[in-house]
């Protein structure tokens, strides 16, 4: 797999125009998650509740999207995995609607767990679409290509719902999903392969009622970890405990609701590690910067946003060109590549303060915008092009699950790090802060030599 081909098999048509409708409902769901966070004060303002509590407009939707994870692998398998989408995507505009009618916090609280388990659905079923539609040598193009589009969504959502809210209420950013989503369900009725029936085997209610609790908590309490309280490390506990229990339970089960024990393949466990440390790194700066720009660079709450968007353009840029090249060398090569770009990034940061020329800081940060679109997703390709098409809604779930609890868990460890290391000054802060992130950035790394070294033993067993 880590041959040099010259010769890329092209994409039909057809399957590139299901991966553009797969896109625009990705992109719809991550620009609903980003977008939505900006109107959090106005919906407060307007339903008059503290902002603790209009905060779980976006937790519970993040907690939906965690808790149908685990159950989209059996409902494609059931009901053909692009039917799934279909209904996932159907369920998002529903939910759209009822979010824009709530007539208070708890019902839009409500509607919006529903919307992200239509959310989390949608990314799994989709890219379970993808796969097989196009086939392993193929893989890389059109994940990367759908990376690229959802990739733009948090790049162009905050910009968006603040136009939006200058001239309108709050309702109008749920409002926005509909002509979207009704664009991308009319074309998906016509280009999206509906997928076989197939009958699953029974389902494993023990275990999906421990993941689905397990998973939600231990995400939301790494999440919330760096807040004051000891209640969320105890809900971090209970998930992480649930899930121990879970694991258990699968690896002992003849029909687990997620078949865990693929992770034991060389290349699909490699690639779980790296995309779980890659998104650990990610997330946790997605954390840190905002707040540097701030606190150690003086930049205002709207400056320190339109800084950071080159090295947002600069990932959705590079995810594109990293499909191409995971389709020519391996995603191993790829991810391992782009890791070592994002160490090479991330280890001046503690270094520069106030006085440092803006233009060395954005060259950094494109760079490592740069590095982040040349890893993850050649990571997750290289696992889903090492399974069959059984096995891949499982691929798909277990790679997302291990993003999402790798972003919670780096962004953790960067924010308990910084709020340490503030009492000494902002420098102390972040320095440790980045120093975390560097760690994550050295294990990462190995991770994807990992990544590369198993699919050379692959394609090597392969050939013999």
């Amino acid at each position: 797999m880590t041959d040099l081909r010259t010769d890329l098999p092209p994409i039909p048509r057809a399957v590139w125009i299901a991966s553009g409708v797969m896109a625009l409902g990705g992109f719809l769901g991550n620009m609903d998650a980003s977008i939505v966070a900006v109107g959090l004060e106005s919906m407060r303002d307007s339903l008059g509740v503290p902002l603790v509590e209009i905060q779980w407009v976006a937790t519970a939707y993040l907690l939906g999207l965690s808790a149908a994870l685990p159950l989209t692998p059996w409902l494609g398998r059931k009901f053909g995995a692009g039917r799934l989408w279909l209904a996932a995507l159907a369920a998002f505009l529903l939910t759209s609607v009822a979010c824009a009618f709530a007539p208070d916090a708890g019902t839009l609280i409500a509607f919006r767990a529903v919307q992200g388990m239509a959310a989390g659905v949608m990314v799994t079923a989709g890219q379970t679409v993808i796969g097989l539609a196009v086939g392993p040598e193929r893989l890389g193009r059109t994940m990367g290509t759908l990376a690229l589009v959802v990739g733009l969504a948090p790049v162009v959502g905050p910009s968006i719902g603040g136009f939006l809210l200058e001239h309108f209420s709050w309702p109008v950013l749920f409002w926005l999903n509909v002509p979207i989503g009704l664009l991308a369900f009319g074309l998906a009725l016509r280009y999206v392969p509906r997928g076989d029936r197939q009958q699953p085997p029974p389902m494993d209610w023990r275990g999906l009622a421990m993941v689905s609790l397990g998973l939600p908590l231990l995400v939301y309490g790494l999440t919330e970890l760096g807040a004051p309280g000891s209640l969320d490390i105890a809900l971090a506990a209970i998930g992480a405990a649930a899930m121990g229990v879970f694991t258990w339970w699968s690896l002992r089960t003849r029909h687990p609701v997620l078949q865990l024990r693929l992770a034991a393949r060389p290349v699909l466990g490699s690639a779980l590690a790296s995309v779980l440390l890659g998104g650990a790194g990610m997330f946790g700066a997605v954390l840190l910067l905002p707040l540097w720009f701030q606190l150690r660079l003086g930049a205002g709450t709207a400056e320190s946003g339109v800084l950071l968007a080159p090295m947002g353009l600069a990932t959705a840029v590079f995810v594109f060109v990293a499909g191409r090249l995971t389709d020519r060398h391996g995603g191993g090569t790829v991810a391992l590549t782009g890791s070592l770009v994002v160490l090479a990034s991330t280890v001046p940061l503690p270094w520069l303060g106030p006085d440092s020329p803006m233009w060395v800081i954005q060259a950094l940060l494109v760079v490592r915008g740069a590095g982040l679109g040349l890893s993850i997703i050649p990571a997750s390709t290289a696992a889903y092009a090492s399974v069959d098409a059984l096995e891949l809604g499982h691929a798909t779930a277990l790679v997302n699950i291990v993003l999402r609890v790798g972003g919670a868990l780096g962004g953790a460890l960067c924010v308990i790090v910084l709020s340490q290391g503030l009492a000494d000054g902002p420098a102390t802060g972040f320095g440790w802060a980045f120093g975390v992130l560097a760690a994550l950035c050295v294990l990462g790394s190995l991770a994807a030599a990992w990544v590369r070294r198993a699919e050379r033993s692959s394609t090597v067993d392969a050939k013999a």
